[in-house]
C-alpha cells in the first residue's frame, strides 16, 4: 500500500498547552510570567540570541540555581501529565484505519521546537513513526550538557523534506540534499498533511501549499489567528481543535485522504 503522511506540531496543536507547563515549569516553580520569561528575553537581547537555544539555556540555569538540575529521567516523567484536545488519543488507530480502508499506510509524524524527551514520555508518543523536537546531550553522569537539536520555526521545514525522501535520520545530510527523483521517493507531498496552530507553522504550512500538500490551522476558543492564515493563504483549511470522530477536523483529514486516492 502507498504511504500517507500526517505531520504534527505538539503545544497547542495537540497538547492544550505549552508541554513545559503540566509539571515541569510547576515542579521548579516557573511560570510563564515570571522571571523565567524575562531572562530569556534578557539574553535574547543581549547576546542576539536565537529563541529556543536561549529558551534552553535559561532553563537549564535555572534548574541548577533550583538545586535540581535537568536530567532524562525528569524531562520524561514530565510527559505523563500532559493534557491534549478531545480524541487525540483515540484519534491515531481511528485514522489509521480510514488510511486502510482507503490503500494507505498512514504514518504520524512530530515537529515540534519543544523537548523530544517530554514528548516521548506523554500517552501518545508511540503512535508516531518519528518525534523530531529540541533535545539535550547527557554528560556522564546523566545531566544536561549541551543542546543535541534545536528546533526553530525555520528549520521545522527540512523535516518535511526528511519525510518526502524517507531520510530519517539527523546526520544524513548528504543523502537529504542530493537528488533523488520524484518516484524513488518514500511519500509524496500530496500524500502529506501538516498540522498546526499559529505562526510558527506558516514555514512547514507554506511547503506544503508550494508542493501540492495539505495544511491544516487549528485552534482552541479563539479562530482569530487561524482565520488570518487561511486569509492570507498560509493554510488550506481551519479547524477547532477536536479530534473526536465526526468532528470538523477529523472529516476534513478524513476528506483529504480519500481525494488522494488513485482514480
Amino acid at each position: 500500500m502507498e504511504k500517507f503522511a500526517i505531520i504534527y506540531d505538539f503545544d497547542y496543536t495537540l497538547s492544550t498547552k505549552n508541554s513545559f507547563e503540566f509539571s515541569l515549569f510547576p515542579s521548579y516553580g516557573i511560570n510563564n510570567d515570571s522571571e523565567f520569561m524575562n531572562n530569556i528575553e534578557e539574553m535574547r537581547k543581549e547576546c542576539n540570541f536565537e529563541m529556543i537555544l536561549s529558551f534552553l539555556y535559561v532553563l537549564v540555569k535555572m534548574a541548577k540555581q533550583y538545586g535540581k538540575p535537568i536530567t532524562k529521567e525528569i524531562l520524561y516523567n514530565a510527559g505523563k501529565d500532559i493534557e491534549f484536545y478531545p480524541g487525540v488519543v483515540e484519534y491515531f488507530n481511528k485514522i489509521n484505519e480510514v488510511g486502510k480502508k482507503n490503500g494507505f499506510i498512514i504514518e504520524h509524524y512530530l515537529i515540534s521546537s519543544g523537548l523530544t524527551e517530554i514528548i516521548q514520555g506523554s500517552k501518545i508518543a508511540s503512535n508516531f513513526k518519528r518525534i523530531f523536537g529540541s533535545e539535550f546531550h547527557y554528560d556522564e553522569n546523566g545531566l544536561v550538557d549541551w543542546p543535541l537539536n534545536s528546533i526553530n520555526y525555520t528549520n521545522k521545514t527540512q523535516f518535511i523534506y526528511r519525510i518526502n525522501k524517507g531520510i530519517l535520520s539527523n546526520t544524513d545530510d548528504k543523502k537529504l540534499n542530493a537528488f533523488m527523483p520524484k518516484r524513488k521517493r518514500a511519500i509524496k507531498y500530496r500524500n502529506m498533511i501538516y498540522i498546526g496552530d499559529g505562526l510558527t507553522d506558516v514555514p512547514c504550512m507554506k511547503t506544503m501549499l508550494d508542493r501540492n500538500g495539505y495544511a491544516i490551522a487549528v485552534y482552541n476558543d479563539d479562530p482569530t489567528s487561524a482565520k488570518s492564515l487561511l486569509e492570507h493563504r498560509r493554510c488550506n483549511a481551519i479547524s477547532k481543535a477536536d479530534y473526536r470522530e465526526n468532528s470538523d477536523l477529523y472529516k476534513l483529514i478524513e476528506k483529504r485522504i480519500k481525494n488522494c486516492v488513485k482514480k
